[in-house]
């Protein structure tokens, strides 16, 4: 049986492929929107794919279909404790913090949850042992 996801979080790759109207987001976007999946990004996500240009435009609208989460207090000592965590393997769990805050808003998304993430490798081991989904954009 599939288990479609309820909650869609998008990490920067995904949310700046949407964006650009790539097929494989378009894809997504429509496949979420007929199984009543919600779209979800980090607000940390929106200051990794922006930087006051013109191309802030797209996301600006894009963004406006999605759940925008806000980086709560929860959200920070999860994110502190993943990349914790991941420290034990890699050599430096700093390089993770982003990604860290992205993983921890999975947790508090209502399940099911998949990240769709350019960086499969990093999410998964940040959420190894969680039942968070993950979805390579390739």
């Amino acid at each position: 049986m599939i288990i479609r996801p309820h909650s869609i979080l998008l990490d920067a790759e995904a949310l700046s492929a949407l964006a650009a109207g790539t097929r494989t987001m378009q894809a997504w976007a429509t496949a979420a929107r007929r199984s009543d999946s919600i779209l979800h990004a980090s607000a940390v996500t929106l200051a990794e794919v922006t930087d006051g240009t013109a191309r802030d435009a797209d996301v600006r609208r894009i963004s406006k279909a999605l759940r925008i989460v806000p980086v709560s207090e929860e959200i920070g000592y999860t994110a502190g404790r993943l990349r914790a965590g991941a420290a034990s393997t890699r050599r430096k769990p700093r390089d993770l913090a982003v990604d860290a805050i992205v993983a921890a808003t999975a947790l508090v998304l209502p399940p099911p949850v998949a990240v769709l993430t350019g960086d499969v490798s990093d999410l998964r081991h940040l959420l190894a042992d969680t039942e968070v989904r993950i979805e390579g954009l390739r």
